[in-house]
């Protein structure tokens, strides 16, 4: 039985949190991507991003506000493209694979929120390879995934039946360097020390001694402190050689 024709032909009206593409929702994630993509995004409002595996667009929308007009994004669920073209985004279905393929050299910035870890691993490092392929000299690629590495990962890597792989940090960092990239810097999405969102300077304090508590762990166990990114959801960023768009 082929799971992902069966879920992802239903994913938007099963699996999609309601309300997401809420005006108030988008504009809470913006003000938190804003700093989880600080430094990494073109200079120019007119770089040409492609978003695969878009969804509602939930993300279209967030870089829209950040001030990028040249959006595009595929996606394999017919209902997720109904849901962002409602919301006036250029979205079209297909395959995330083929979408990189079909378009060498051509991407100032690629966005891949939530996907690898849909794929198996011989996708994944095909993905890689075609993301490297279609961004120009200096164009940037963002993963988003669960952490493995994390203390409550798991509940992210088992909480959805379609995740097939898990990567921390560090095994992300080494396949992207495998494939050409440079550049690479991995974040943790957590709090965001900023007013106005969701008590933000607040538990970004208590974040910071729990993650001390966390490290001091790892210190007194391996002798390392590991790779410092701790949140259950993380990014992580990485260019292909050239000057940076």
């Amino acid at each position: 039985m082929n799971y992902r024709e069966i879920i992802y032909r239903r994913y938007a009206e099963k699996f999609q949190a309601s309300g997401y593409q809420r005006p108030d929702l988008v504009v809470h994630w913006t003000r938190a991507y804003r700093w989880y993509f600080r430094r990494w995004l073109p200079a120019s409002p007119q770089a040409a991003i492609l978003d695969v595996g878009c969804g509602g667009g939930q993300m279209l929308q967030t870089m829209q506000r950040l001030g990028f007009a040249n959006l595009q994004g595929v996606d394999a669920s017919e209902q997720q493209v109904q849901r962002a073209r409602g919301a006036g985004l250029d979205v079209r279905p297909g395959d995330a694979l083929a979408a990189l393929r079909e378009s060498p050299g051509r991407w100032d910035l690629i966005l891949a929120i939530d996907i690898l870890e849909h794929l198996q691993k011989g996708e994944a490092l095909e993905f890689l390879q075609a993301a490297h392929a279609a961004l120009k000299p200096g164009g940037r690629l963002i993963l988003q995934m669960p952490n493995p590495d994390a203390r409550a990962g798991m509940r992210v890597r088992y909480g959805d039946l379609t995740h097939e792989i898990a990567l921390g940090p560090e095994a992300a960092a080494r396949l992207l360097d495998l494939f050409g990239f440079d550049r690479i810097e991995a974040r943790e999405l957590g709090p965001v020390p900023r007013l106005g969102w969701r008590f933000g300077p607040v538990r970004w304090v208590l974040w910071q001694f729990a993650r001390l508590g966390w490290m001091l762990q790892d210190v007194i166990e391996t002798g390392s402190p590991g790779a410092r990114v701790h949140t259950r959801v993380f990014l992580i960023s990485a260019c292909r050689p050239g000057p940076t768009t």
